[in-house]
């Protein structure tokens, strides 16, 4: 006998994507983002009641802009993310 393993459940939003300003983003936390380090490609809601739930519009815009900008393993996260949470398959 197996045991399944419970999978957490994530919150997902199609909300219309606003990004966040300079001014909060070093107050918003690491994980809101795609490039953490540089505080660049948020994809999660910062605000809102829906804050901290994954934005599909926002996955969609970072890969165009990470495509655009040549950076590669962003694109690779962001199709990946897409494509578990916000497909409709």
């Amino acid at each position: 006998m197996t045991k399944r393993r419970k999978r957490k459940r994530i919150k997902v939003s199609f909300a219309k994507w606003e990004a966040p300003p300079d001014s909060v983003r070093d107050h918003l936390p690491a994980h809101f983002f795609l490039l953490p380090e540089e505080r660049k490609f948020p994809y999660k809601n910062w605000k809102g009641p829906n804050e901290g739930a994954i934005n599909c519009n926002a996955l969609r815009v970072a890969i165009a802009r990470a495509s655009q900008h040549g950076y590669t393993k962003v694109k690779k996260r962001a199709m990946m993310l897409y494509k578990r949470y916000c497909s409709k398959e």
